[in-house]
């Protein structure tokens, strides 16, 4: 893989880091998407999604076929840290 410079002005800089926080990645992670996208003849309007946002799409799905199946977390339902470390204690 090579690594390669741009510059930008600061104001450009600045939002692209907000978009990148917004969506779990980096700018580098959006840069390389976008310019995936050029390469491979995809405009911009393409609403293929991106790779954080299909991870972002499976971990809400997973969440919601969790909640439909009944499984409910709750951070009440822990374990101490003694009773996590009892030998032959139920878990």
């Amino acid at each position: 893989m090579k690594t390669i410079s741009v510059t930008v002005d600061d104001d450009t800089h600045r939002r692209l880091r907000i978009m990148a926080a917004e969506q779990g990645a980096s700018v580098s992670d959006l840069v390389r998407e976008q310019m995936l996208r050029v390469v491979n003849g995809k405009s911009q309007e393409n609403t293929e999604e991106t790779e954080p946002e299909r991870r972002r799409r499976r971990l809400q799905e997973f969440q919601d076929k969790l909640q439909r199946s009944g499984v409910r977390f709750s951070a009440a339902d822990r374990l101490t840290r003694e009773e996590m470390y009892q030998r032959g204690a139920p878990r």
